[in-house]
């Protein structure tokens, strides 16, 4: 049987209150006390009653030590397992709201069968995630400035790229861009002819699948995808469309864009990290695609039911990003290059929208990219691995972009020699993963390297661009990192390429102020 301390010492009190008095002191003290040694008096019961209190305060505070070291031992792993659960957030639920009329006024019943916008939760499944992120421990960061990049108030480096808006998509600046940095009308023929290709292989529902023989295609394109990941399919075919400046509201293809969203829409969980674009075969590729997709949308249009959904892919991309700074297939994972990538640009694409983007994730990319710099050789430093520091041209070029978008200045060396060895490789003739991204590195790089590499690029891809049948406007290489992608994997990655002009105004430059733009008025 247990006992408790408290009754112990309670007992203990009343107990010496009943004690015969002690006479051992001498008489000559006896005046001080005003009375008989065995009589208490006032004060000395009050004295008790403070030592009683003591004595009861130490004990309780013993006591949660004890359980609070007891609880402590009892942790078997460093992560935090959370469970999703019911949320009374405002993205709980938006009924028909996202997206209210198509093109020509159409209401959404219509254009999606009577299918209301719902905003699935997440009941029950479990997501593992880190506890608070530490920043990891450098040889060149001190622990002021651990301190420092763990809060959101650093600033960016001075000199660091400023531009990257979406303005130059639609209207007289599209044109100056598209004829002054290298496009040509035949390479917009191009852009033109792949977004009927893939407006054709969409679903009614507005799914897009890298194996597209399951959808309107019924198989007469040949060399499907095989990845099941539909939100990462849906959210890769809409970047082109945004990139050529078609939105839910505006151009050619606005119905493909409404219903691609709302796809994306109707298949984001919320829960307390922020809305994961992630379906059951998915990863964080597909988190970065469909966060990045409603980030571009919202830039676009103002439209905002749209800034919900971006902001809460936003919420679950810094949620889920590696205490170094990195992403990989699932929340807190240490990351790759790859997807890290696709996570950066999206949060760069929302905090140039106006949305609410932590300074802090952004900035410690940083130190993912330090840990996959290579560091041998005359190129130390501007070569990149996968997830360790083995130099790939892929990654190499991923990584350089990601350094341009975070932090890098345009004069800095490594980059200078980075873009080089780009340039000296020249464009992949079946590599388009390594090709987007050159090709954005060295468009935003300028320099003597671009012309020469844009023509290069440019002209390879209207050359073999397929003409004729049902693949007629698609794009197919056989690549290890086009295998699962497929058909629709490559010619989505193709357009964007050839969009480069005017995708996204020059990083480094001044950008204007307000991202959003009212796309109803025409450019300048």
């Amino acid at each position: 049987m247990s006992v408790c301390p408290s009754t112990i010492a309670n007992a203990s009190v009343a107990e010496a209150e009943t004690l015969p008095a002690v006479e051992h002191r001498s008489s000559e003290f006896a005046p001080h006390y005003g009375g008989h040694w065995g009589e208490p008096r006032p004060q000395e019961r009050l004295v008790g009653s403070v030592i009683s209190f003591l004595i009861h305060l130490i004990l309780i505070l013993l006591l949660g030590f004890c359980f609070s070291v007891s609880w402590e031992g009892k942790k078997d792993f460093p992560d935090l397992i959370v469970e999703i659960r019911e949320s009374s957030h405002e993205l709980s639920e938006f009924g028909d709201a996202l997206l209210a009329t198509a093109a020509g006024g159409e209401s959404i019943q219509s254009t999606t069968q009577g299918v209301p916008v719902r905003v699935k939760v997440q009941a029950t499944s479990q997501v593992q995630w880190q506890d608070t992120p530490q920043m990891a421990s450098t040889d060149h960061s001190d622990s002021a400035a651990t301190s420092l990049l763990a809060s959101d108030q650093i600033l960016m480096p001075i000199g660091v790229a400023t531009g990257g808006g979406v303005e130059g998509r639609r209207g007289g600046l599209k044109g100056h861009l598209l004829a002054t940095r290298g496009g040509t009308r035949q390479s917009e023929e191009a852009v033109a002819r792949g977004l009927r290709w893939l407006a054709s292989h969409q679903e009614m529902n507005g799914r897009m699948q890298f194996d597209h023989t399951q959808g309107p295609c019924k198989g007469y394109c040949k060399n499907p995808g095989t990845e099941n990941c539909s939100t990462a399919a849906t959210a890769l075919a809409l970047l082109p469309f945004l990139g050529a400046g078609e939105t839910h509201r505006h151009g050619e293809h606005q119905d493909v864009v409404h219903k691609g969203l709302l796809y994306l829409s109707k298949n984001m969980h919320l829960g307390s990290r922020g809305g994961d674009f992630r379906t059951p075969a998915g990863n964080l590729y597909g988190q970065g695609l469909a966060t990045l997709a409603f980030c571009e949308a919202y830039a676009m249009t103002g439209d905002a039911e749209l800034k919900k959904f971006a902001q809460a892919g936003i919420d679950f991309i810094v949620a889920a990003q590696n205490d170094r700074g990195g992403w990989r297939y699932d929340p807190g994972e240490p990351g790759d290059t790859t997807v890290t990538g696709w996570q950066l640009m999206a949060l760069k694409s929302g905090s140039l929208a106006g949305l609410k983007v932590p300074p802090s994730a952004i900035y410690k990319v940083t130190y993912f990219l330090d840990s996959v710099s290579h560091q041998r050789g005359v190129l130390a430093g501007s070569l990149y691995g996968y997830q360790d520091q083995e130099p790939r041209a892929a990654t190499t070029a991923i990584a350089l972009y990601c350094r341009m978008l975070s932090s890098w200045n345009r004069l800095h060396p490594k980059l200078g020699k980075g873009v080089s060895y780009l340039a000296d490789l020249g464009p992949s003739g079946n590599d388009m993963y390594f090709n987007y991204y050159a090709t954005m590195v060295l468009h935003h790089y300028g320099g003597e390297s671009w012309p020469i590499w844009n023509v290069a690029m440019r002209d390879q891809l209207i050359a073999e661009q397929a003409q004729v049948g049902h693949e007629a406007g698609s794009w197919y290489y056989p690549h290890q990192h086009s295998e699962v992608g497929g058909r629709l994997y490559n010619t989505c990655m193709a357009l964007m390429t050839l969009e480069v002009y005017y995708r996204y105004m020059p990083l480094y430059q001044q950008s204007r102020s307000v991202a959003v733009l009212d796309q109803s008025a025409p450019l300048p």
